[in-house]
């Protein structure tokens, strides 16, 4: 209930603070009631938020600043939420200064947002369309293994690092903030699963540092809706895991129309490619249908030859990397995939 309610106030209206008054009385009963002491994190950061927007604390006064603060400047940055010009150098002023380097790494992009050139992630995501793009899938249980696997694929020329289960279940959402920092210039995108909690798994994998998030599992054209909204607010692209029985006119055009940056076609890896309908037929459906990128996993090596065909846009390769004997194996795998494929366009 008190998540509900604090939502309901920061969220009432883009501008910050829209109700003083109303923020005024959320922080004296959060100053004066003991049962306000240790909240859920949920609320402790929304509780910060309203204290950062209203003026009357800054990130270094405050024990779970951090918290909210990464948020505050994604928001910033993807034009979300426009600050009076004290409150915003005073948000980015302490982010250039903390010690968390996502945090810091936020800041300077919000300095940087008005540069010449500057493109939006889901402009960058969405211009995907025919570009043969390269998307290595981290399909291993330790993080150490993640690392080594992403430091040879960013040497090889990928363009996206996925990471997802088994990982994210072994080593925490923490392990999206370990990736990103081994290849800050190469988006990672965070394979989140919910069938009805969409924005939280966005908010979620955005705070640790994806660029993209792909949403597996959801169950309504509502719940995709409340992840693109939290996707666009916090400046993340946002993708779809599409099941064949949906694949229909009306459907992609009703998830084009939540405003989703594009779709995955997903392969089950116990299952792999079975029957007659491979999933490149399913891409090559839902692209007659749609002008969004459409990635495709398929247990796809670098001799594949089914890659050789124009019906996809992203090639998701995970098992047969994760599989690799040893780096120099993942390496040459790489390499040859990347001399297939096109030249990196850097985020």
């Amino acid at each position: 209930m008190r998540e509900q309610a604090l939502r309901g106030v920061v969220a009432a209206r883009r501008e910050p603070a829209s109700d003083r008054a109303v923020a005024d009385d959320i922080l004296s009963i959060v100053a004066t009631d003991k049962t306000w002491l240790r909240p859920p994190t949920q609320v402790a950061k929304l509780v910060t938020r309203i204290q950062l927007l209203s003026g009357v604390a800054t990130p270094d006064s405050l024990p779970a600043g951090s918290i909210g603060l990464i948020g505050l400047l994604k928001e910033v940055r993807s034009g979300w939420i426009p600050l009076p010009y004290q409150i915003e150098e005073s948000l980015v002023s302490c982010g250039e200064r903390s010690t968390h380097w996502l945090t810091a790494r936020e800041a300077s992009a919000v300095r940087r947002r008005h540069e010449r050139g500057t493109t939006s992630i889901h402009e960058w995501y969405r211009r995907r369309r025919g570009k043969r793009s390269l998307q290595i899938a981290l399909d291993v249980h330790t993080l150490d293994r993640a690392i080594e696997i992403a430091h040879v694929a960013l040497k090889a020329g990928a363009d996206f690092i996925e990471i997802g289960d088994p990982l994210i279940k072994r080593a925490g959402i923490a392990a999206i903030e370990n990736i990103k920092r081994c290849t800050p210039d190469t988006a990672v995108v965070a394979e989140m699963m919910s069938s009805d909690w969409g924005r939280d798994q966005v908010e979620l994998a955005a705070e640790a540092g994806a660029d993209v998030v792909l949403l597996i599992g959801p169950a309504s054209t509502a719940s995709v809706s409340t992840a693109v909204a939290a996707a666009q607010r916090l400046g993340v692209a946002l993708t779809l895991d599409v099941a064949p029985q949906h694949v229909t006119p009306a459907w992609i055009r009703d998830m084009e129309r939540t405003g989703i940056d594009g779709f995955v076609v997903t392969t089950n890896i116990d299952l792999g490619v079975r029957g007659d309908h491979h999933p490149l037929d399913t891409a090559a459906e839902i692209r007659r249908y749609s002008q969004l990128p459409v990635a495709v996993s398929g247990g796809f090596d670098p001799d594949d030859d089914a890659l050789n065909n124009d019906n996809w846009d992203i090639a998701i390769i995970g098992r047969s990397v994760a599989d690799a004997v040893t780096p120099a194996d993942t390496i040459s795998q790489l390499a040859r995939l990347e001399r297939k494929f096109r030249t990196k366009e850097n985020l």
